[in-house]
């Protein structure tokens, strides 16, 4: 039975094996730096094989599998600012409603509440947040809730928020236009209750 010796390889050319004829290889049993025409180990004295020589390049040169980055953490409710602002809500409606009224107040507040809807809608559009448009009417309809929410949304717009910004069903999207279809008529009952009644 013929066998081959890996020492008659020798002559083998390097452009065959896939490899310029002067670059340097590993040996691939100790991992010594060889010179291209080299085919006995200098370090471990074992002969090379150039098949052998072809897959440990092909291996060297194979790319790195790649490393999945955890997810990012959901962004959470800040309650904190939440009660910050519901705090500071209810001085500036009590000092303004003994100076104002109730309904210059509410007026007051509900148009500060509108600019402020209107901004996180832009905000959000300019920082690629999802779901712009719910979260200006979520500050819109419920300010006290969303507002602080996209506060702490905007400084992670890369984290999601599965809470506001998940897909939702025809029932719950149908839910939220009576909602704000109410709310609209709220404001339009408030402004002609101040009206004056004339004779």
């Amino acid at each position: 039975m013929d066998q081959t010796d890996p020492l008659s390889t020798a002559g083998t050319e390097p452009e065959a094996l896939g490899r310029a004829s002067d670059e340097p290889f590993a040996c691939p049993a100790c991992g010594q730096m060889l010179a291209a025409s080299c085919r006995v180990c200098v370090a471990c004295k074992q002969p090379i094989d150039p098949s052998q020589i072809d897959t440990a390049v092909a291996e060297s040169v194979r790319p790195a599998p790649a490393v999945a980055l955890p997810a990012p953490e959901p962004v959470r409710f800040p309650w904190l600012l939440f009660l910050a602002l519901f705090g500071i809500r209810l001085a500036v409606a009590m000092v303004a409603q003994r100076h104002f009224g109730l309904l210059r107040t509410e007026l007051m507040l509900g148009g500060l509440e509108f600019v402020s809807a209107i901004w996180v809608f832009q905000d959000a559009q300019r920082r690629r947040v999802p779901k712009p448009l719910r979260w200006g009417l979520g500050s819109l309809l419920l300010w006290l809730l969303f507002f602080p929410w996209y506060l702490a949304r905007r400084r992670a717009p890369e984290a999601p928020c599965p809470s506001i910004e998940a897909e939702i069903s025809p029932v719950t999207r149908v839910l939220l236009i009576i909602l704000v279809v109410f709310f609209l008529l709220g404001i339009v009952s408030i402004i002609f209750k101040g009206l004056p009644v004339t004779q």
